[in-house]
């Protein structure tokens, strides 16, 4: 078969891209409709062709090497096969939890791209440090990215997140995270705003528009550094140790105090959101240890991003013990 003859108009991927971002692109280049495109390209696609079939008809399409394709849109990488060059560190795509966010608009105008571009991303990614934008939690369209300039507690809150990475390891601080976000809003549906906080936000906070933020939106703004607070005790194994050691959570309620994520937050009921998190968290990792598998642990706790190569005997640097017997390397 011949090789295909590229586009008339190419566009260059935007990492982290996905695939029907970049066709979208691609098919408004070269003024097309989208349901077009792919069969200009002699490309039949259903819903079983795999992904992969595409990569190299698109290559030759923008005149592009496969391989550079192949590393900007994670769809193409293969999310079990750890160590693949550049592949490290990159979303898994085809987690049924993957997240698709608008790329950051000013991101995207610097690479001279003036359409939208629609990414995988991680959990940690609320914040543009470079343009200090809002592109996480609550961002559908790029429009409504708001500039953050005027939080700088949230811009911290972006840095100390990649710490807690670090330091605990994605795959604890992811779920924690998640579950931190739930608890949080949860008790502050249950509380009044005393200081104006989110109408405050409204009035000094803009979107791409010009415009104030939707109303939903600030609040994952502005109580962000509080929702990374939550999420470093949770991901800590800390509290753990004190709940197993006394039979309590005493000491992880007085920590929400002391580190002001909710000022004299003191449990009344078993029904507290997080009475009931702590329940169902030593209920899930009794569950896992005791089946002493790792296709379950994986499925309770899925990897967020590709895996670096292990050697032979390396646990990776997300291993930790579980303090619930028996114990299991997660």
């Amino acid at each position: 078969m011949s090789r295909r003859q590229p586009l008339p108009r190419a566009v260059s991927p935007f990492h982290d891209e996905t695939v029907a971002s970049f066709l979208s692109r691609l098919a408004d280049a070269n003024h097309l409709p989208a349901d077009q495109l792919l069969p200009l390209l002699e490309i039949r696609r259903t819903k079983k062709t795999p992904v992969s079939s595409l990569l190299e008809p698109l290559a030759s399409a923008v005149d592009i090497p496969t391989t550079t394709l192949k590393l900007a849109l994670p769809e193409f990488l293969d999310p079990d096969t750890p160590g693949c060059p550049g592949a490290v560190g990159r979303p898994r795509s085809t987690l049924h939890t993957a997240i698709q966010r608008p790329a950051c608009r000013r991101c995207t105008s610097a690479a001279g791209i003036t359409s939208p571009v629609s990414c995988w991303t991680i959990h940690d990614r609320n914040v543009c440090l470079r343009h200090r934008l809002w592109i996480g939690d609550g961002i559908t369209r790029v429009d409504e990215q708001v500039d953050v300039s005027r939080l700088p507690d949230t811009l911290k809150a972006q840095r100390r997140h990649r710490n807690l990475i670090t330091r605990h390891g994605r795959r604890w601080v992811r779920n924690a995270y998640r579950n931190a976000r739930k608890i949080y809003f949860s008790w502050m549906q249950e509380t009044a705003d005393p200081f104006d906080l989110l109408d405050t936000a409204r009035r000094i906070l803009f979107d791409g528009t010009g415009k104030p933020p939707s109303r939903d939106l600030p609040f994952s703004m502005v109580f962000h550094p509080q929702v990374v607070a939550l999420t470093g005790l949770l991901a800590s194994q800390e509290w753990e140790r004190h709940a197993v050691s006394t039979g309590h959570v005493a000491w992880l309620v007085e920590q929400i105090t002391d580190r002001n994520i909710l000022i004299g937050y003191i449990p009344k009921e078993r029904t507290d959101p997080l009475i009931q998190w702590v329940e169902q968290y030593f209920s899930l990792h009794k569950f896992v240890a005791f089946h002493r598998s790792r296709r379950i642990d994986d499925a309770f706790f899925p990897r967020e991003v590709i895996p670096p190569p292990r050697a032979p005997g390396d646990t990776g640097p997300e291993t930790r013990r579980s303090l619930v017997t028996p114990y299991l390397l997660y």
